[in-house]
């Protein structure tokens, strides 16, 4: 081989090398770019969703975790979750599982504490004697490993009540308390909690007083049901701050958005802190025990549909002498009539991200936690403009015998 040739071979060499590695950059660049917010996620939350930890908070090895919801985000499979892997999470983890005899059990403390302060309580769980026993059962636990209790009735405690519990739990035990606060998008929130009310009521409603101003779509504005101008998920926020000075933040939708369980974050992040290999072998163990979604939310269109025929019902009543004798026993609630009744009724969306965006934004900014990339969430309502005859022929089909119309209108 000449020696020209051999300098032209090695030029080619190093102009293929390094057209290569500009390849596979580009390459990695666009595979990247492809996983979006979701690759981002997976690595926000493998490095650790909550907050950055004070130099304080990392001396508290063994704290009781105190999970205090609020209602409405995952609290009862979360819940669910502890009550039926408090021996698996003991074996695997060390981390015991207070007030583990039900997955409520939890609520007895907050609900007793409301009730020596006088104020409005669930009476099913208000009981000192229950609630001393819980508080006697953590102090038992030993000293070296975490502790987790769970209850979204937490959220309702006020300041001196959080300051009472401290007290009477210092009584029982000397550990360090961590709050796990979730939060979630407060349209969102707000459109979950009214569904619980109403999912058995016969004919709900939109309660479209305290119109918030700073949602200009009238639509939207009867979708949020006792709406207020503060966000209580910033109130509580509040109440926290002023009594602990360990609480891990986390959202609600960000986890939904990264497929990850609360059961994952509370576990492998807010109470191991474990990052990297660590954290991925502990949500694996985690998310294979993941329990199904309980108590998920009806749809409105669902709430509709019982609505306007419960409507209906009582005008058929008035004439038909059969249908008189007929009970209305329609509920939304899983109900899979109702829910394809509602798939065949013609239908208007609107957006509600934006009645409480600045709220949203502000709890975020205070926290440090992660936020989701996706905040606009369309929701849809039957359109009763554009209901016809048809449509409620098909309504009356979920109607007691004797109670039913024909696209003809006859009944």
């Amino acid at each position: 081989m000449t020696r020209h040739a051999f300098a032209f071979i090695c030029v080619a060499a190093v102009v293929i090398a390094i057209s290569a590695f500009l390849w596979l950059s580009q390459a990695n660049h666009l595979f990247c770019a492809s996983q979006g917010p979701a690759l981002e996620q997976r690595v926000a939350l493998e490095q650790g969703v909550a907050a950055p930890q004070t130099p304080q908070e990392t001396k508290c090895l063994f704290p009781l975790v105190i999970h205090v919801g609020p209602h409405k985000t995952g609290t009862t499979s979360f819940q669910l979750f502890l009550h039926e892997h408090a021996e698996w999470l003991r074996r695997e983890y060390g981390i015991f599982v207070a007030a583990n005899e039900t997955p409520k059990a939890g609520a007895y403390i907050p609900c007793t504490i409301k009730q020596q302060h006088g104020r409005k309580h669930n009476v099913k769980f208000a009981n000192l004697t229950r609630m001393q026993e819980l508080l006697e059962s953590i102090g038992s636990m030993p000293e070296n490993s975490p502790v987790i209790l769970s209850s979204e009735e937490f959220s309702t405690l006020l300041e001196a009540e959080w300051n009472d519990f401290k007290s009477q739990s210092a009584v029982h035990f000397q550990r360090c308390l961590k709050i796990i606060l979730v939060h979630r998008q407060g349209s969102d929130l707000r459109l979950s909690i009214w569904n619980e009310k109403n999912k058995e009521t016969i004919s709900p409603k939109w309660n479209q007083s305290n119109k918030p101003k700073h949602s200009p779509d009238p639509f939207v504005i009867s979708l949020l049901s006792n709406s207020q101008e503060y966000d209580f998920q910033q109130e509580y926020l509040d109440i926290l701050k002023s009594v602990f000075d360990s609480i891990d933040f986390v959202s609600y939708d960000y986890l939904n958005q990264a497929n990850y369980s609360l059961a994952t974050f509370a576990v492998c992040n807010a109470t191991l802190h474990f990052t990297g290999s660590q954290w991925k072998s502990c949500k694996e163990s985690i998310e294979v025990r993941r329990p199904p979604t309980k108590n998920p939310s009806e749809l409105p269109t669902s709430f509709d549909v019982v609505r306007l025929a419960y409507g209906l019902y009582t005008k058929l009543k008035a004439f038909n002498r059969t249908c008189m004798q007929s009970e209305f026993g329609l509920r939304a609630y899983q109900n899979l009539d109702v829910v394809r009744m509602a798939e065949q009724m013609p239908i208007k969306c609107g957006v509600l991200s934006g009645a409480f965006k600045q709220s949203d934004l502000l709890w975020y900014s205070q926290t440090g936690a992660m936020q989701p990339t996706r905040t606009n969430r369309e929701i849809c309502f039957v359109d009763e403009a554009s209901l016809e005859l048809k449509h409620w022929a098909l309504l009356s089909t979920l109607l007691p015998p004797g109670c039913q119309i024909s696209a003809e209108g006859e009944s």
